[in-house]
């Protein structure tokens, strides 16, 4: 059962990281919207995170106010780290290379307001699908009754790791491509973003094969 629910979510992550990709090539993203995008998925994936801490009932020692101490502790962290991050995507990945034309700097206030549609629909597809992954693996499956409050507590998760890292390679495979190969834009985002969505596909499905492995472990041993 937990197998089937594995390739279930196959097509859905498949899809759901093919959005970005979409969006280079239909609506002319740039660097910008890619990573703000991403930085919008981190965030919607540490909600679901501060909601495992604070249901999780796998800790008979931990009470309602404990729960609620680490969950304040948990979003004091992360919205420092998330500030800290967007500050630098906006400066340094928005305002810099829009500078030389105001049409770009349009296109990234429209994305940073959320003010462009398919932009939104991206976002809704990640919300879509990380509300998916929580019901189905974390109620559903009742993994809130042995999930401790501590696992969920995680401040550098290894999914935020690879996004960080594939957006500085991204960042820099761009510019190369940009300066070295003198290829359009379009053309260099094309070949940063099919890295970028390989990388972070990749990850994905392994990121959820490895839970549904745990869970299949976990069962075994009950």
């Amino acid at each position: 059962m937990k197998n089937q629910k594995y390739t279930f979510f196959i097509p859905l992550i498949i899809i759901t990281n093919l959005f970005p990709l979409y969006g280079v090539l239909k609506y002319n993203w740039t660097l910008f919207s890619i990573v703000y995008i991403y930085w919008l998925e981190m965030l919607i994936i540490s909600t679901f995170q501060l909601l495992k801490i604070l249901i999780a009932k796998g800790d008979p020692a931990a009470t309602f106010f404990s729960k609620i101490s680490l969950g304040v502790s948990y979003f004091i962290f992360k919205t420092f780290i998330f500030f800290f991050y967007l500050l630098f995507i906006v400066v340094f990945l928005g305002f810099v290379t829009a500078s030389h034309d105001k049409n770009e700097s349009i296109k990234m206030l429209e994305t940073l307001f959320l003010r462009n549609e398919f932009f939104k629909t991206a976002l809704f597809n990640f919300f879509v699908y990380n509300l998916l992954e929580f019901l189905v693996f974390f109620i559903v499956d009742k993994q809130y009754k042995t999930s401790k409050p501590d696992d969920n507590y995680i401040i550098f998760d290894a999914h935020m790791i690879v996004v960080h890292i594939v957006i500085v390679l991204g960042t820099f495979l761009n510019q190369f491509v940009l300066d070295k190969l003198k290829l359009d834009h379009k053309t260099s985002m094309f070949i940063c973003v099919s890295l970028f969505v390989f990388v972070k596909t990749v990850f994905d499905l392994l990121r959820q094969r490895t839970t549904v492995k745990q869970q299949n472990d976990s069962l075994t041993y009950i």
